[in-house]
């Protein structure tokens, strides 16, 4: 539920100052609102979570089966000409494992190492299905979240600000009329919003995956979530 909270200040007290730096007093007569606002776009870029994980009677062989699937994913990334700029190793793992109770003698056996590996790899939001496939279909065991976004989330941001702004003067102008009084011009205004991250210009490529042998496997279809982006703005309005 979208929220609001209106405060007015009229102060008569001379001498007194905001802590903007704006002189309220008498003969500068003021109404200050915090509104905050939405607004949704629909979702350009996919970031996913993709990675593999294996386990391994010793270290050596879980690291180098762990690489060698490695280099089977990463390598489909490129043969689907995704830019490497868009591909961002996150995690890099190798430790001994903890045994799991449930597990029987055979599996604590073959499971003393564990290694692991993850990408976030950025693609445009129509890709993302075709990209997850073809990295299930190279090895990959393990997904996560996906995160949707804009190409421009600083835009979009700047749209929600205005969108509150907007309320603000409206809630303002309400409560000018509610006191007898005219709302006049904008005196001072903040905006807190979240740091928007900025994402790479994306390249819309054909994503190429190796034909499925028959019968073919079901196919995976993403539905991307809506992008919102939310502000909260507090204004100051002189009133006549």
């Amino acid at each position: 539920m979208k929220r609001f909270l209106c405060m007015i200040a009229i102060i008569v007290s001379a001498g007194l100052l905001f802590a903007q730096d704006i002189q309220v007093n008498r003969q500068n007569k003021t109404i200050a609102v915090t509104a905050d606002d939405s607004v949704t776009a629909d979702a350009e870029i996919a970031v996913l979570e993709i990675g593999y994980h294996n386990y391994a009677p010793t270290q050596d062989s879980a690291f180098y089966d762990n690489v060698r699937v490695a280099d089977q994913i990463t390598k489909a990334f490129l043969d689907a000409k995704i830019p490497k700029v868009n591909i961002e190793t996150d995690k890099l793992r190798l430790s001994r494992t903890e045994t799991d109770e449930k597990w029987t003698a055979e599996m604590k056996k073959d499971r003393q190492f564990t290694a692991e590996q993850s990408w976030h790899v950025t693609v445009s939001a129509s890709q993302a299905h075709a990209v997850v496939d073809l990295a299930v279909k190279a090895g990959a065991n393990e997904l996560d979240d996906v995160q949707w976004n804009v190409t421009d989330p600083v835009a979009l941001q700047a749209k929600a600000g205005s969108a509150a702004l907007a309320k603000a003067r409206a809630v303002a102008d309400q409560m000018a009329k509610g006191l007898g009084t005219r709302l006049g011009e904008l005196v001072y205004a903040s905006n807190r919003a979240p740091v928007a991250k900025m994402y790479r210009s994306m390249e819309t490529v054909e994503v190429m995956a190796a034909a499925p042998p028959p019968p073919p496997p079901p196919k995976l279809t993403l539905f991307p979530q809506k992008v919102k982006s939310d502000a909260t703005v507090y204004a100051v309005f002189s009133i006549e």
